[in-house]
């Protein structure tokens, strides 16, 4: 099979063509029909593309079908609290109980990309957005329509094995394996630590009145996955680098001040070459994440950049500071209640 430089195979191409269609496809659509207020929620659905990258067809769209759903869950429950206009310690509760779930999902399914960033994201940026109770339906519709688009792209594949009668019993299946060779306690133990350090991120840039606080978590949530590593030092300072390289690409990318359909573009290709190194480098994905994160919080709001890449420099230094503090506190527990859980791979 040919290969291309940084041993990215033809396939591999396919697939990062595939995940760039999966997000610019709808917010196109969105774009051309007048509805691009709307491209941010289909934008955070179609976010379902990036999981199960090494994983062949049938189990990618397990995989998806999985995230997709908790995406779309987790989307719908930020809709609900903006249009609702809830009170903060709501959002304070909400958000350990989604990075909870998501790592717990991820844990049992063993999906890649690894942590709960995502869920974060979609999260605190969606709850963030004021939306009527008019626009609740259409915010979900579209939020819904990126994650089955996606879905149905991986499926629609050439050599597909997927088969849509035996998917839901292989989902069962595939989760009460992933639940048994769980850790329990262990797990526990890491996820809890997680959501510790996520929210006290949050609370954090909430307490100093940043602008917009859900970049600390955020940026706590990206380095999470180091918690568990051997080398946890050494990752995190690949990651810590890899979200410093990607605020420096989004401050390019957003100097000429794109408009709405520059952007729908800019995402698509980051979305497309994170989708490249999401399994191979998870510190080099973050450069495309970090200026596909910060556009999509943008999608038809408009607005300005400067502050906002200010705002998330800052919020990303914060939320690095509080991580690493909580990955040395937390590696410490581990050592002495849980010493396995040490070992590199459990989330």
């Amino acid at each position: 099979m040919r290969s291309f430089p940084f041993k990215v195979k033809t396939q591999d191409i396919r697939a990062a063509l595939r995940v760039g269609a999966s997000v610019g496809v709808p917010l196109m659509v969105l774009y051309a029909t007048g509805h691009i207020h709307f491209a941010v929620y289909a934008a955070f659905g179609a976010l379902t593309s990036l999981y199960g990258h090494s994983e062949n067809v049938q189990r990618r769209v397990e995989t998806q079908i999985v995230v997709g759903a908790a995406l779309v869950l987790t989307l719908a429950v930020a809709v609900a609290y903006s249009a609702a206009q809830g009170p903060a310690w709501l959002l304070a509760v909400m958000l350990p109980v989604v990075v909870v779930g998501g790592g717990t999902l991820g844990a049992i399914m063993g999906w890649v990309p690894r942590g709960e960033i995502f869920f974060v994201l979609v999260l605190l940026v969606i709850a963030g957005i004021p939306l009527t109770p008019g626009e609740v339906l259409p915010a979900l519709a579209a939020g819904a329509g990126g994650a089955l688009f996606s879905i149905l792209l991986t499926f629609s594949e050439r050599r597909s094995a997927a088969d849509p009668r035996s998917l839901a019993d292989r989902v069962r299946t595939r989760t009460a394996a992933g639940t048994r060779t769980l850790d329990k306690r262990q797990h526990a133990i890491v996820i809890l630590i997680a959501a510790l350090g996520v929210t006290s991120a949050w609370l954090l840039a909430l307490a100093l009145n940043i602008g917009h606080p859900f970049w600390a978590p955020v940026a706590a949530s990206a380095l999470m996955p180091a918690l568990t590593s051997s080398d946890a030092a050494r990752r995190a300072v690949h990651l810590l680098a890899g979200t410093i390289g990607g605020l420096a690409l989004a401050a390019l990318c957003f100097a000429g001040q794109p408009g709405p359909l520059a952007l729908v573009l800019l995402i698509t290709l980051c979305q497309t070459i994170a989708e490249l190194f999401i399994a191979r480098s998870y510190a080099i994905a973050l450069v495309f994440f970090t200026p596909l994160a910060i556009g999509m919080s943008n999608l038809g709001r408009d607005l300005p950049w400067r502050p906002l890449l200010i705002e998330r420099a800052i919020e990303a230094g914060l939320g690095a500071v509080v991580a690493l503090a909580t990955i040395v506190i937390g590696r410490l527990i581990l050592a002495r209640v849980s010493p396995a859980a040490c070992a590199d791979g459990e989330r």
